[in-house]
């Protein structure tokens, strides 16, 4: 593979999954659930969400006064051809439960956790974007 394609390939993976988590912080659950292959598994609190639609379903469950910042470390991809990659990263975050519509800022506390995350990514040969296939995580540290 060409050097300057497969830099700009894991670069183009770099940026869906700080879309996703971006997304995920702006609560434009649209775009997380969007970010999911059809047959794509994110491994969540337990449960594995399969597909854009259950992703959508767990967003909608969220409550209206959460506040999250999820910051994304260490990030490291490995492209396995043009077409698939995975990586690996580090979240930290921090989040808050509130009332609904209360102004920013929210209070800042001691971070919610520290994890180790694995993703597979595919690219989407009709719109070019990167899905995620298979999402997991675990707590490295946690409150």
């Amino acid at each position: 593979m060409d050097e300057l394609l497969a830099a700009a390939r894991s670069l183009a993976c770099q940026q869906a999954i700080h879309r996703f988590y971006a997304a995920l912080d702006a609560a434009d659950f649209a775009t997380v659930a969007a970010a999911v292959a059809p047959e794509g598994v994110w491994h969540r609190q337990g449960k594995a969400l399969r597909g854009p639609g259950e992703v959508a379903a767990a967003m909608a469950e969220r409550p209206a006064g959460r506040v999250t910042a999820h910051l994304v470390q260490n990030l490291v991809v490995t492209l396995l051809d043009a077409q698939t990659a995975t990586a690996r990263y580090n979240t930290l975050v921090f989040r808050h439960d509130g009332a609904a519509g209360a102004p920013p800022p929210a209070p800042i506390g001691v971070p919610l956790s520290i994890a180790a995350a694995q993703d597979r990514l595919r690219r989407d040969a009709a719109t070019g974007s990167w899905l995620v296939v298979e999402r997991a995580s675990s707590r490295v540290f946690g409150a």
